[in-house]
């Protein structure tokens, strides 16, 4: 597909291995990511994107079989570019909007997670998300990440209690992961009213975290004393890169301060490493936690950043007569019984 002087071409999984780190590539738009969460109902796709023939930018990410809402390109992160520029963006954006009414696709959504755009895009045929990450940049840090006393003084109280700090991709120690990632949830819901997936994106589960862990891009980091694990934490980590994915603690890891222990070690080895950054993720809404969540990114130098994504509504018919229903939800207020006809609405129109 071509767009003025940019062309959009899809490839093979070795073609997008080839220089993948010299295009800037976020950990949302590398093979390892998208090949390790396919399954029956997606398959991984991969672009280049070429301007006069010399690639320029790479994106990747999952066809998705909705089977009663069509057939979804879903673009993971990206697409990234040797040298980004909101032009490139927009255009390459164009692309795949053209590519996707070409080949009869559904929707287009673009995630925001580690999305290099900072800024805002009015880009035809597309509507916007956003995500406010919290980003340690090692680079503004000289000799050490800066933490508050709160923060270290919860990781000596955990060093008191005997904590070591280990990294794995042990299957055992990912079922501990799951079972102490149900006790957080269990313990936000008795403290904030408000439940949630702890698999929280789009095909992640035991199968597919066990598939990170075989790439080399996803490990774990946790924390035992006398020999009983306490708390771990999923990351994916390359080419200097990490993101905090997963996190599990038991009630002693909460009041021994073991969960800052461990993202203490996880800076103290990146900065050692000339790692480039730590994304501590999203938080959640003010009322589930996010301000107690967002106060602990901040105390370890975690800094906000606001990412966007982009999607469309339905681009072919049967499907259009949706999008009324995706327009509604737009525009619904935000109380807890609208809000559940708002979740009604995305099961039928996958927002």
């Amino acid at each position: 597909m071509k767009n003025s002087e940019l062309e959009l071409q899809r490839i093979s999984i070795d073609d997008y291995k080839e220089n993948m780190d010299d295009f800037n590539v976020g950990l949302f738009n590398t093979w390892q990511w998208v090949n390790s969460l396919t399954n029956e109902f997606t398959e991984d796709i991969y672009f280049h994107i070429t301007k006069n023939g010399e690639i320029i930018g790479k994106a990747c990410g999952f066809l998705l079989n909705q089977k009663s809402k069509g057939k979804h390109l879903y673009i993971t992160g990206g697409p990234n570019f040797k040298e980004w520029e909101a032009g490139l963006f927009k255009e390459s954006l164009a692309l795949l909007h053209s590519y996707a009414l070409k080949e009869g696709f559904a929707r287009i959504h673009i995630r925001p997670f580690e999305q290099v755009v900072h800024e805002v895009l009015d880009i035809d045929n597309y509507f916007r998300t956003v995500a406010r990450e919290y980003v340690i940049d090692y680079s503004e840090h000289v000799d050490k990440v800066k933490f508050s006393y709160g923060f270290k003084q919860n990781a000596k109280k955990a060093r008191k209690a005997g904590a070591e700090f280990k990294s794995t991709r042990s299957p055992e120690v990912l079922d501990r992961l799951i079972e102490l990632m149900d006790n957080t949830r269990l313990t936000r819901k008795e403290k904030y009213g408000q439940n949630y997936n702890p698999m929280y994106m789009l095909n992640l589960n035991k199968e597919t975290l066990t598939k990170l862990l075989d790439t080399g891009m996803g490990i774990m980091h946790y924390a035992e004393i006398a020999g009983v694990i306490h708390s771990v934490q999923f990351n994916l980590e390359h080419d200097g890169k990490i993101f905090g994915l997963l996190m599990g603690s038991d009630d002693d890891a909460y009041s021994k301060g073991i969960p800052s222990f461990i993202d203490q070690n996880i800076s103290e080895k990146a900065m050692k490493e000339n790692a480039k950054y730590y994304n501590l993720g999203t938080v959640p809404l003010d009322r589930e936690g996010g301000q107690g969540l967002r106060k602990y990114k901040e105390s370890q130098s975690g800094r906000e950043i606001v990412r966007y994504g982009y999607y469309s509504y339905f681009l072919i018919y049967p499907y259009k007569l949706l999008n009324p229903f995706i327009k509604l939800s737009k525009k619904l207020p935000d109380n807890k019984i609208v809000n559940l006809c708002r979740k009604l609405i995305r099961i039928f129109t996958f927002q």
